[in-house]
C-alpha cells in the first residue's frame, strides 16, 4: 500500500515538528494534530498541513483523525506534569490518549500501511543515576527496566501496542529516541554545571553507576574552580577515559520515523535512534572553544558518565544511517543560537 496522506500527532513538538517539516519535504500530504491552547502551535504556521486541535483522550477525534490517511506517525507525549497537573493526569495524558489512538487505529488496520510508534530508549536504564545498563551499547532485546513515570508510561504503550497488533493485525513499527534535542538546547548538556549536576544527582543514588560518597563536595568544588557554571567542561575519570554519552537529533529521529514509515522489513519490530557515535566531552569541548572562542574547563573527577546506545539493527534492516554527528549537531546548535536559518525546527 503507499502512502500519501498520513497523521503526524503531537506535531508541534520537539520531534512533531521536524517530522512534519521532512514529511512535506518527502512529497507526503500531513494532517497535523496539535493539542488545545498550545502555546507552540505557531510552528505550523509556515507549513502547509491540515491542523486538527483536539485530544487524544477523546475517543470519537480518533477515528475521526484516521479518515483518508493511510500512515500515522505517533509523537504526541509529555516529557512529565507541568505546574498544575497531577502525575494521575500526566499518567492518563501519555498512557489513555496513545491507547485511545492505537485502538482506533486497530480498528482501521486494513486501511493503514503503517502505524510509526515513538517510544524512547528510557524503557531501559539509559543512562539513569539509580541504575545502569547491563552492558554497552544498550541493544533493543536489553532487559525493560523503567525508571520514573515517564519512562513507565513508554513501557506500557509498547505493551498496549504488541497486543493490538496481535489483536487487529496492525502494522506498526516502533523508534526509541536516546535523549533527544533539537537545535540550541544541546549545547547546555556539556557544560560545568551540567557535570556538578550530574555528579551531585549521583551522590543521593547508592549503588548506582555514578555514586560517591563525596558528590557533593566534588561538585561543589568543579563549580567553584570554574570560570563560570555554562563554560564548556573538557572531563574525564581519574584513569582518564572520558565522560561520553550518545543522545539523538530530532532530525535523525524523524527520517528514521520516515524511514520505517514504508520500509517493508520494518513491521513489527523497534529501532534505537541517536546519533551515530557517543560525543565525549573533551571532543566536544575542544570543538565549542575553536567554534565560540570561549576557552573550555578541563578536569578529572572520580565517577564517570557514559551511555551508548546500539544502531546496528537499523543500519542492516532498515540501511539507516544517522547523519547528524559531532560536527553537524553542535554547528547546527551554534548556528541556530546565533540567529542563523538551519535545517533543524527548533524545540
Amino acid at each position: 500500500m503507499s502512502l500519501n496522506k498520513i497523521l503526524v500527532t503531537g506535531a508541534t513538538g520537539r520531534l512533531g515538528a521536524n517530522v512534519v517539516k521532512q514529511a512535506l519535504d518527502n512529497g507526503y500530504q500531513v494532517r497535523a494534530l496539535r493539542i488545545p491552547n498550545d502555546p507552540k502551535s505557531f510552528k505550523l504556521d509556515g507549513f502547509d498541513v491540515e491542523v486538527v486541535v483536539g485530544d487524544l483522550r477523546d475517543v470519537n477525534l480518533c477515528h475521526q483523525l484516521l479518515e483518508g490517511v493511510e500512515g500515522i506517525i505517533h509523537t504526541a507525549n509529555i516529557l512529565g506534569p507541568p505546574v498544575g497537573m497531577s502525575d494521575a493526569e500526566f499518567f492518563d495524558i501519555n498512557v489513555k490518549g496513545t491507547f485511545n489512538l492505537l485502538w482506533a487505529a486497530g480498528q482501521h488496520a486494513n486501511d493503514l500501511a503503517r502505524v510509526v510508534h515513538v517510544s524512547s530508549d528510557g524503557i531501559y536504564p539509559s543512562g539513569d543515576l539509580k541504575i545502569g545498563p547491563d552492558y554497552y551499547p544498550v541493544d533493543e532485546l536489553h532487559t525493560k527496566r523503567p525508571v520514573g513515570l515517564y519512562s513507565l508510561s513508554k513501557h506500557l504503550n509498547e505493551v498496549t501496542l504488541e497486543g493490538i497488533v496481535r489483536t487487529t493485525g496492525l502494522r506498526t513499527a516502533t523508534i526509541r529516541p536516546a535523549g533527544m534535542f533539537a537545535g540550541d538546547e544541546l549545547l547546555s548538556r556539556w557544560t560545568v554545571n551540567f557535570v556538578a549536576q550530574r555528579i551531585r544527582g549521583g551522590g543521593n543514588h547508592p549503588g548506582g553507576p555514578m555514586y560517591h560518597s563525596k558528590a557533593a563536595k566534588i561538585a561543589d568544588d568543579l563549580l567553584q574552580r570554574a570560570d563560570n557554571p555554562n563554560q564548556w567542561c573538557s572531563v574525564k575519570d581519574v584513569e582518564g577515559r572520558p565522560w561520553a554519552y550518545q543522545p539523538s537529533d530530532a532530525r535523525d529521529v524523524a527520517a528514521a520515523c520516515l524511514c520505517v514509515l514504508e520500509h517493508p522489513t520494518a513491521v513489527g519490530e523497534a529501532f534505537n535512534m541517536a546519533v551515530p557515535q557517543p560525543f565525549t566531552f573533551p571532543e566536544v569541548a575542544a570543538f565549542l572553544q575553536e567554534r565560540t572562542g570561549q576557552l573550555a574547563f578541563e578536569v578529572e573527577v572520580p565517577v564517570r558518565f557514559e551511555y551508548r546506545i546500539d544502531l546496528r539493527k537499523s543500519k542492516s534492516l532498515l540501511g539507516f544511517e544517522p547523519r547528524c554527528n559531532l560536527e553537524v549537531a553542535f554547528g547546527t546548535a551554534l548556528d541556530m543560537q546565533e540567529g542563523k536559518e538551519t535545517d533543524c525546527v527548533p524545540a
